[in-house]
């Protein structure tokens, strides 16, 4: 992924390619630009400018998204990662596919370690039943999405 200081950087040398490019296109037909009549002129510069300010729109909407994306991800950070309790999203096979921070340390396990490993292997055997009754009972219910877990232990049945 593009780091944000990296972005100016991309963007001069993306405008450096552009007049290079411009200036190759011109180097090789002036003898086209003079012999344009006057409304042809207007016309080619009337769409240069309408491009132009569709690149800006573009690029604006961009700008927008990646903080609107930046901001999501903050968020999400806050209220998964730095959650003061554990938190794992779970496969349908019971397979831990993300954990926060604080589910790895009552783990007692590194994260990364965690994901595809099941979290049977963590729950006490004596509770081993209660779990897949539950994890069963979750995921038939229909309250999930795809795939995890997480998300389906706050549907309530009505």
């Amino acid at each position: 992924m593009t780091s944000k200081d990296d972005r100016p950087e991309q963007a001069a040398e993306l405008r450096r390619q552009a007049e290079a490019m411009a200036r190759e296109n011109a180097a090789q037909s002036p003898e086209q630009i003079e012999a344009m009549l006057p409304e042809a002129t207007r016309q080619l510069l009337h769409e240069l400018q309408v491009y132009q300010i569709e690149l800006e729109i573009q690029n604006e909407e961009l700008r927008r998204a990646q903080a609107e994306l930046d901001a999501a991800r903050a968020k999400y950070f806050d209220l998964y990662d730095l959650a003061p309790v554990g938190y794992c999203t779970l496969s349908e096979k019971g397979l831990i596919l993300e954990a926060n921070l604080t589910a790895a340390e009552l783990m007692g396990v590194a994260r990364s370690a965690l994901v595809k490993q099941p979290l049977a292997r963590f729950i006490l055997s004596e509770d081993q039943d209660i779990y897949y009754r539950h994890r069963k009972q979750l995921f038939e219910s229909g309250c999930l999405g795809r795939g995890s877990l997480l998300w389906r232990s706050y549907c309530r049945r009505e």
